[in-house]
Formats: C-alpha cells, structure tokens, sequence
C-alpha cells in the first residue's frame, strides 16, 4: 500500500513523463507535416528554377543533355536550403547527374534524424520533368527531405519538451518536500490507532502544523477521552456488581456454614445419642433414627458442595494457587476417566482479591462446562503471569456432540462479564478435530487492576 506523499510524488512525476511523451510525438507530427508541404508546394518551383538554368536559346539535344550534366544548382540554392531538402537530378536515361542537400548540416542526435526518418518515409518525394524547351524533356528532378536539417529544429523542440518536464519534476520535488514535512506526524496518528485498536485507550494523537490534521486530532483525542471515560464507568460499575455479588455469596457461605452447618452436627450428634438409648429397649425406631443420620449426612454434603460453589475454598486463607490446586484436586477424585493438568506460572501473591477470584471462577466454569458438555479425556488448565499481563488458558479435548455451541451458555455469559470488568479479553474457539479452548487476558498495565488497591 502506498502512501499519500509517495502516490503523489509518483503521479506528478507519471503526468511529467506522459506530456513528454505526447509533446515529443505532436514535434514529430508537426514535422512531418511541415515537411511533407514543402516538399509538395515547392517542388514545382524547384523544378522551373532548375529547367531555366538548364536551358539554353536555340540548343541541340546534345547541347542541352551537356548542359544538364553540368548544372551546380546555384539557382534553387536559397530556397533549398530553407527548405531543408535534398535534390537529385537524372537525365533523360535515368542516370544522376547531380545531387545535393541544402541546409543546415549536423546538431542533432543520430536518433532524432533516425525516428524522424522512419515516421515521414519515403513516400514523402517531388518528382518532376526538366523541359529543355518546348516539347523538349532533358531529364527529371527528385526533391525529398533533408533530414539531417530537419532534425535539428525537431532537436530544438524536444530540448524545450525535456527542459520543461525537467522543471516540471523539479517542482514536483520542491512540493514534495513541505508536504512531507506536512504529513509527517501521520506515522505518528496511524501508531496511536493502532494502539488504540490494541486497547490502549491511553494513547493519544500528536499535535501536527497542519491545520485541517490538527482538528482531526483534537477531536479524535475528544472521542477517545469520552470512551474512556464510559469504559471506566461501565467497569467500575461492573467491578462493582460482582464485588458485590462476592461478598454477599462470602456471607451466605458463612452463614450456612455457621448457622446449618451447626444444626447438622447437632442432629447428627442427637441421632447418635437416640441410636444408643434405642437399641434393646425400642427396636422398632432404630430405622427411623439410622434414616434421619443417613439424610443428615447427605445435607452436610449437599451443603459442603454450595459452599463450594459459593467461596472458593482455601482461596481465602491460602491464595490463589492454592485454591486452584484443591479445585483441581476435587475434580480428579470425581473424574476416574479424565486426566487434568494444572500449570502455574508467575507469583500471584500480590492479586487483588476480585482478579484473584475472576481468574478462579474461570477456572472453575470452563472446567465444570467442559466436563458437563464436552465428555473429554485430557483438560489443561495454564495460568501465567508476566510483567505486564496475566493469562489464564483451559484447552480440552471433549468430543461431545456440539460440545462448544452447547458450552456458550450462561458460563460462558458469566466468563465474559467477570473479564470484561476487569478490563480483560476474553477468547472462545473451537478446536480441531474436537475440543474447546479458551483463554482471558489481563493487560496489568492498560487496564489499571492495581490502582485501587
């Protein structure tokens, strides 16, 4: 792709070679046509004027054939020489007697009398009869053009054509030049677009002399600080919403776990103490009492899992690596025939509490989507850390039926939110020959995920 200064450049210059072109062509048209009458229009005086010095009063035959023989063309000397062309006398058995080019001699290029010859030809030719008197023919003249003369006043013209389209290009340069310092800064505006494209909505447009780039900029610069503005507001308030929703799934775990929790252990205990009084005095309700431990010790499970879903466990006292570990770990008692693979990368000690349970819950809804929908055999969950940005990657290999349009559901609607609050990308693609990837992307430098520590 071309850019403005070059495109213009190239087509000042293309103009300059396509009027050279067509000026050299309309000088050799010209040329032509000049030569081609006078040579027609003036042949005939060519031929009086030499039938005059030819004849002589009251001459034999054999006194005018000598006198043809010794003509000097002395008489068509002036004008032949005006009009640049070349003169050639035959007696009457055709043999040349004479032949002279009159006009200017040499100061031009070979090519120029070259190309001037082949596009006026041959064809271009007086020929006329040399009377000795009345009724007498004592041979014959042929005028054709001198192109030797001709193609000096063509070189003439074609050094005007080459100076002009020399200044031509030289303007062209001298243009060049002040629009090129003009439109300098637009390297500059596509880098911050590309940035801006990037995510970088920090980037900002450079100030260039140009006017009407100037105003561009300004406003650019304008709409760029309202949709950062709206952007920082719709993850504020989003950051806000899931804070929210984390600490009231924090207070109802530990309300759960404090409040039921306590009266399962009670009833458990109580079911016990029955079992033990019960047993040889009344029989008959020792089912009764077994039933209401058995049901008791399925609610503490129950209650064990949404409290899992509900706060991660050991995220809070034992960090984010920590947490995923147990996660994973859960998921291999469950699942006999799925191999899952964890890797960390990075120290994630220093997260803020809301990144540190966005990047578990992703965690935790890719896989559980995976293993619901997508049947696989292999899950790989990566979590790295770099200087600038944090990623989180589970890739399966589910070769469920439409596992991945199956998979882009509410938890996928969840992943999504959770990134796009914390200023992150999130990526959904389906794998070849089967299997899900998924992957979000934290830019700790754009996105600010430390400012509101």
């Amino acid at each position: 792709m071309v850019d403005l200064k070059t495109r213009l450049l190239l087509r000042v210059t293309l103009f300059a070679l396509v009027v050279t072109v067509v000026s050299a062509l309309a000088a050799f048209h010209v040329a032509k046509t000049r030569i081609d009458e006078h040579i027609v229009e003036s042949g005939s005086a060519l031929v009086d004027l030499v039938s005059s010095e030819a004849t002589r009063p009251q001459g034999s035959f054999q006194f005018s054939l000598d006198r043809i023989e010794g003509l000097d063309l002395k008489s068509i000397a002036r004008i032949a020489k005006i009009l640049g062309a070349c003169v050639e006398v035959k007696d009457i058995y055709n043999h040349t007697t004479v032949q002279r080019c009159f006009g200017d001699q040499g100061g031009a290029p070979n090519f120029v009398e070259w190309a001037l010859s082949r596009i006026v030809g041959d064809a271009t030719r007086y020929t006329g009869v040399i009377d000795g008197g009345p009724g007498v023919v004592i041979g014959e003249l042929v005028a054709t053009p001198n192109f030797e003369h001709e193609a000096i006043a063509v070189w003439d013209q074609l050094q005007i054509i080459g100076a002009a389209t020399l200044s031509i290009l030289v303007l062209n340069f001298i243009v060049y030049q002040p629009v090129r310092q003009a439109l300098r800064p637009s390297d500059r505006i596509i880098e911050t677009l590309t940035r801006l494209e990037s995510g970088d909505l920090r980037a900002r447009m450079p100030r260039p002399q140009l006017r009407e780039l100037r105003h561009i900029a300004i406003g650019f610069d304008h709409l760029a600080d309202r949709l950062q503005q709206t952007l920082n507001e719709r993850q504020r308030i989003a950051q806000r919403l899931i804070t929210v929703r984390e600490e009231e799934r924090r207070y109802l775990s530990r309300e759960l776990h404090d409040e039921f929790g306590q009266l399962l252990t009670s009833i458990t205990a109580d079911s016990a103490y029955l079992s033990t009084k019960l047993t040889g005095t009344r029989d008959d309700l020792l089912p009764a009492v077994t039933s209401i431990r058995s049901v008791t010790t399925q609610m503490m499970e129950s209650l064990q899992g949404i409290l899992a879903q509900l706060r991660p466990q050991g995220l809070d006292e034992f960090g984010l690596e920590a947490g995923l570990s147990h996660l994973i770990d859960g998921w291999r008692d469950r699942t006999n025939n799925c191999h899952f693979v964890l890797t960390i990368a990075g120290d994630f000690d220093d997260l803020p509490d809301d990144l540190s349970v966005s990047l578990y819950r992703i965690v935790q809804e890719a896989v559980t989507n995976a293993v619901r929908h997508g049947s696989p055999q292999n899950i790989a969950v990566h979590l790295v850390r770099s200087e600038t940005d944090i990623s989180v990657i589970v890739i399966d290999d589910g070769s469920g039926k439409d596992s991945a349009s199956q998979r882009s559901g509410f938890g996928l609607l969840g992943m999504e939110e959770r990134v796009a609050a914390l200023g992150g990308k999130l990526t959904f693609e389906a794998r070849r020959p089967q299997g899900v990837r998924i992957k979000a992307i934290f830019n700790l430098v754009v996105s600010g995920l430390f400012e509101h520590e």
